[in-house]
């Protein structure tokens, strides 16, 4: 990480995982850094206005708000696909744990909300 501390764009986030003794590293299948979060992407995940196909990466140290997030960026992206709400899951392998899992989970839950709070909230009460 040394070596992105002269960036003016970059070094604002190496704070982030500065103590920590591992940085996550996102590669495609043929191994190509897609992504060393949360401090930089690759030209080679560059979206253009010629992309077709986009590969949504989220990393946080929580992963239950990661999953919120996630969710909530392919419902929002997916309303102005092609072919509408159109998703391809992923399959992530934890090698600590070589646990796997599938994302995005999209998984339905129920909320119960105060309509009152709410309105407050938002500023119409």
């Amino acid at each position: 990480m040394v070596f992105y501390q002269s960036s003016h764009h970059l070094k604002h986030y190496l704070h982030i995982t500065k103590d920590e003794p591992l940085h996550p590293v996102i590669r495609d299948l043929k191994g190509v850094v897609v992504s060393i979060p949360p401090i930089i992407n690759g030209d080679h995940s560059k979206v253009t206005m010629d992309t077709k196909n986009i590969f949504i990466e989220c990393t946080a140290t929580d992963l239950t708000k990661a999953n919120i997030v996630l969710d909530i960026l392919v419902t929002m992206i997916g309303e102005h696909a092609k072919v509408k709400f159109e998703a391809e899951a992923t399959t992530v392998l934890y090698e600590e744990t070589q646990e796997v899992k599938v994302y995005p989970s999209l998984a339905y839950r129920k909320e119960s909300i105060d309509v009152k709070s709410v309105n407050e909230l938002i500023g119409i009460e």
